[in-house]
């Protein structure tokens, strides 16, 4: 049986090799910088996009410093500004590396501006962007060695593939966005080599660079035959990963690659030697340190026992494969399917020279010929394409079973964290309001289950905190969403219902003023937020939390009411993070109307279950996909990348439950 490894996986066993970990400090604002800028430079370099360089420069007079202009103008202004705008929620504390960003992407499009002045011979000659780079190209490559007990096939794309202006070499250019070393600068570009000429020298003419941005460009340019010199080595380390190399094979490996791997390779920079980095000698990491693992672990969650049978998987991936060929976008199954409690996810791979993009677009296909109830969900997860189908045997999860997983009480500063719903792996993920993002957007049509994930958000809360680190403010228009909280003393006051002689604007504006009291507060004692003010003090001071069942609701009144209601919600969601003062709107209309610019803007973290048409999942969500979901707690959690999970109920019997849990 042929065992499949990604690329992804033997970049993790290369930097374990050498000892290091992956650049970024893993954040979830350093993930989400990472992903624009490579969003960025993917727009400028795909043939298919409005943005690409050949497109840019078109229209424009031969001049360098022209084209460079107009590419970093563009860039900012088409693609990378309102990129940010979209994230200014999540970004709003990160401006430094929000700056650090712009530098890298003006970096990388003034040199990429310089190679395609290059490429046209000074703009002098019309030639097809195509023709140059090719961006994300899909790449599979089986492997076999004498050694290995089984083959391995090598799955991954590549960021893009340059073929160098007056030369018949292509470089791979591995976009990075932070520290590199150049061990494993020289591991990567081995890989890369690997996957793009085979294991075969005698195809291989290609020199391989690696660029990276500090924020500052700084890039290495390896030769062909300084890499070959290395690949005895890196096979052995992806048979190790690949868990198909016993530890005897593995030492016989070793030791014939020793004089390969441990020799000094310079870093040749004939080419634009004034912009590289001065030649390094670098050694690749002995494998030896690699601890051996399988390639593929399956962890399916708690419930896979009341999944479907075997025999429903194996038929329904060979109908799927049946369908993709017959659509023409054939693929391979490249690890075994994820079985949750609500899908069941398939992961695929695109055969050599099939895009991503095709395969993303055979949804309706894999509908008709499989004789599905609704169109699949399809994404891509860390390279590979996942096809999420309903699961057969499908089960809730109850409040009851996440208890194992909340965090114990914290007397002094309490539990910013909101339970979003369960992974595939049986994992609770979190979003939380301290550090992910200060407030939430709840989106589901009725039977959505977006009243009981509001229910389940409301007892995670009370049950992972108390009274002194806590207060709730439940805005409730239907007056049916919290009726286990009527006497919960989390509650700020009773549950305020709009026109029930309560006035929603001047409760929001009493917010409003416990906020800027609170934040100046925060600038007497130096603390830039409240848990630090309460360190610092060592009395609790209750974060405040805003929930509002159904926002559509609530600004349905006259003119001046609604921008009333907008104008403190936009207020508070403006700066009430570091007041500990966070919202959750709810709404069964994702809207224009209803959902403005700035509130979606401002509030850029989203649970949003299934909602009724695909224009409501781009208003909710910025794409499509949401009104394919299942209903009930089935739901795309939207923070840093997009999520599929499946929420929690709270049942009845378990309501009075949850309350004298909160209060034990």
């Amino acid at each position: 049986m042929t065992i499949t490894l990604t690329v992804s996986e033997v970049r993790k066993a290369l930097h374990q090799a050498a000892g290091r970990t992956p650049s970024g400090d893993g954040s979830p604002s350093t993930a989400l910088l990472g992903t624009i800028f490579h969003r960025v430079v993917g727009e400028l370099l795909r043939d298919d996009s409005s943005s690409n360089l050949e497109s840019l420069v078109r229209n424009l007079e031969p001049e360098l410093s022209d084209w460079q202009k107009a590419v970093v103008e563009h860039t900012y202004d088409q693609l990378l500004g309102p990129m940010l705008t979209s994230h200014s929620a999540s970004l709003r504390e990160n401006g430094e590396q929000v700056l650090d960003l712009w530098t890298a992407i003006q970096d990388v499009v003034q040199w990429l501006a310089e190679l395609w002045w290059q490429i046209t011979e000074k703009g002098t000659k019309t030639v097809s962007q195509s023709d140059w780079f090719w961006v994300e190209r899909q790449v599979v490559l089986d492997l076999q060695q004498p050694n290995w007990s089984e083959p391995v096939a090598l799955l991954g794309q590549t960021d893009a593939v340059l073929r160098m202006p007056h030369s018949d070499a292509w470089c791979v250019l591995e976009w990075k966005l932070g520290q590199t070393s150049p061990v494993i600068d020289l591991a990567q570009a081995c890989l890369y080599h690997l996957m793009i000429n085979g294991t075969n020298p005698a195809r291989s003419s290609s020199a391989l660079a690696v660029v990276s941005f500090l924020p500052s460009r700084q890039e290495s340019l390896f030769q062909s035959h300084q890499i070959v010199n290395a690949q005895a080595t890196l096979m052995n380390l992806i048979g190790r990963t690949a868990g198909v190399i016993g530890e005897s094979a593995t030492r016989s490996a070793s030791t014939s690659a020793e004089s390969n791997s441990k020799s000094t390779v310079a870093v040749s920079s004939e080419q634009r030697a004034d912009r590289s980095i001065p030649a390094t000698p670098v050694n690749i990491p002995s494998v030896t340190t690699t601890s051996a693992k399988p390639a593929i672990s399956v962890n399916p969650t708690k419930n896979s026992s009341s999944g479907p049978s075997s025999e429903w998987l194996t038929e329904t991936r060979d109908k799927m494969l049946r369908a993709l060929r017959r659509f023409g976008a054939p693929c391979r199954e490249i690890k075994q399917p994820a079985i949750g409690p609500t899908f069941v996810r398939f992961f695929l791979f695109p055969e050599s020279g099939i895009r991503q993009g095709k395969v993303l677009t055979a949804a309706a296909e894999l509908q008709l010929h499989m004789g599905l109830a609704a169109e699949p969900i399809l994404s891509t997860i860390e390279g590979a394409i996942a096809v999420d189908l309903a699961n057969p045997n499908r089960r809730a999860i109850p409040f009851s079973e996440l208890l194992p997983q909340l965090p114990a009480v914290d007397g002094l500063l309490g539990c910013p964290k909101v339970p979003v719903g369960v992974d595939l792996n049986g994992n609770l993920i979190w979003c939380d309001l301290a550090v992910v993002s200060p407030h939430l957007l709840v989106v589901g049509t009725p039977g959505s289950g977006k009243s009981q994930w509001l229910r389940a958000a409301v007892a995670s809360l009370m049950k992972t905190n108390t009274p002194e680190t806590l207060q709730l403010l439940l805005i409730d228009p239907k007056q049916n969403a919290f009726p286990f909280t009527a006497d919960s003393p989390f509650l700020r006051q009773p549950v305020v219902v709009p026109g029930n002689e309560q006035d929603v604007s001047e409760v929001l504006a009493e917010l409003v003023e416990i906020m800027v009291e609170r934040n100046a507060m925060l600038a007497e004692s130096r603390s830039a937020s409240l848990a630090d003010h309460v360190r610092k003090t060592g009395v609790p001071l209750p974060r405040i939390i805003c929930i509002c069942d159904e926002y559509a609701d609530l600004i349905a009144g006259n003119k001046s009411e609604k921008q009333a209601i907008e104008h403190q919600f936009q207020r508070i969601a403006q700066v009430g993070r570091a007041a500990g003062i966070h919202l959750i709107l709810a709404t069964q209309q994702p809207r224009t109307q209803i959902l403005s610019p700035s509130i979606r803007s401002l509030i850029d973290c989203r649970v949003v279950l299934r909602v009724s048409t695909a224009l409501e999942s781009r208003v909710a969500l910025e794409s499509s996909g949401a009104e394919r979901l299942l209903g009930r707690g089935d739901l795309l959690f939207k923070s840093i990348g997009t999520e599929r999970l499946q929420g929690a109920w709270l049942p009845e019997e378990e309501e009075s439950f949850a309350l004298e849990a909160a209060l034990a």
